[in-house]
């Protein structure tokens, strides 16, 4: 997220690290990264001696938004069996317990080991062939199954939720005529989701990291090609990860991609206006989710038009 929560503090964060992780944390500094949960580096070093201090350790604070404390955690330990078989996995750090969360706030505090190094600037061979070994590993133990994430009531939550205006915020008014004016659009959308379903085969299911996009890839200082950010981790249809880019190189059902594709648009746009008709500030977070609302909805627009022209296996 762009700015702090205003749940936790940084001292907060900073004692609940050293207890948990290591004392030798000195210092956290908020990160203006990401979106959905917030993060903070923590600098390793000695107490009075600042400037040696250095990036020990990547700081998340997962919301309660998607997952419960065990949920969460069994998530972690099971990114963290795969790392045992594939180098490219970065799981998250063990606390002095040998868990892989701590509670704080009404979420839950995870560290990674911080890697030096850049995002790369495309998909390539080997982020292709990390993908593939992952689809074709063995689904470790307490990983979780991926269920259909939007409700077949979508459609009625935002027709009640539209009927007034959203003057709880600056940006409600905004957000909430763009959902009216792509009523339609959630609509088909919703409707070609729901008959794409009756396609899934369980048996069929793989282990996939969710979001494994250019935005969670990270080539290492030495040469590494890593996938951060596992708490997306489930067993689903491998086309949940052929979505974020994969397509032109690995093999597919095209219907079962236009499946994770509404279901992220209906799923984001739900999301966000669940968001902006409550109360909220104009920050760089809800400038955010305003934009994101209008080009999801400009997303169903074109996919159910697509699907309209003959374009979709649906």
């Amino acid at each position: 997220m762009h700015e702090p929560p205003r749940s936790v503090t940084a001292d907060q964060v900073l004692t609940e690290v050293r207890s948990l992780w290591d004392g030798r944390v000195i210092g956290v500094e908020h990160l203006a990264v990401g979106f959905g949960a917030w993060h903070w580096r923590a600098d390793v070093g000695e107490p009075g001696r600042e400037e040696r201090a250095a990036p020990g350790y990547f700081v998340s604070l997962d919301p309660p938004w998607w997952h419960s404390a065990t949920t969460l955690e069994a998530t972690y330990a099971a990114a963290a069996t795969l790392s045992d078989l594939l180098p490219f996995v970065h799981p998250s750090v063990p606390t002095v317990h040998g868990d892989f969360t701590g509670a704080l706030g009404d979420g839950w505090l995870s560290v990674t080991s911080w890697v030096p190094g850049h995002r790369p600037g495309s998909l390539g061979p080997e982020a292709v062939q990390a993908l593939d070994d992952l689809h074709t590993s063995p689904p470790p133990e307490g990983i979780l199954a991926w269920e259909p994430s939007v409700p077949p009531e979508v459609v009625d939550h935002l027709e009640d939720w539209t009927r007034h205006a959203w003057t709880a915020g600056p940006l409600g008014e905004a957000a909430r005529e763009a959902v009216v004016t792509g009523a339609a659009d959630v609509e088909r959308g919703l409707a070609a989701y729901l008959r794409l379903l009756e396609r899934l085969d369980p048996a069929t299911h793989v282990p996939t990291h969710g979001e494994p996009g250019l935005h969670n890839l990270w080539r290492a200082e030495d040469g590494r090609l890593l996938l951060l950010d596992w708490e997306t981790l489930r067993l689903a249809p491998r086309e949940r990860d052929v979505l974020a880019g994969y397509a032109p190189h690995v093999e597919h059902d095209p219907a079962l991609l236009e499946l994770f594709r509404l279901e992220w648009q209906l799923g984001e746009v739900r999301s966000y206006a669940d968001w902006l008709r409550g109360p909220h500030d104009d920050t760089a977070d809800t400038r955010t989710a305003l934009g994101g609302l209008r080009t999801q909805l400009e997303g169903l627009r074109t996919s159910t038009n697509r699907s309209r022209r003959g374009g979709s296996s649906a």
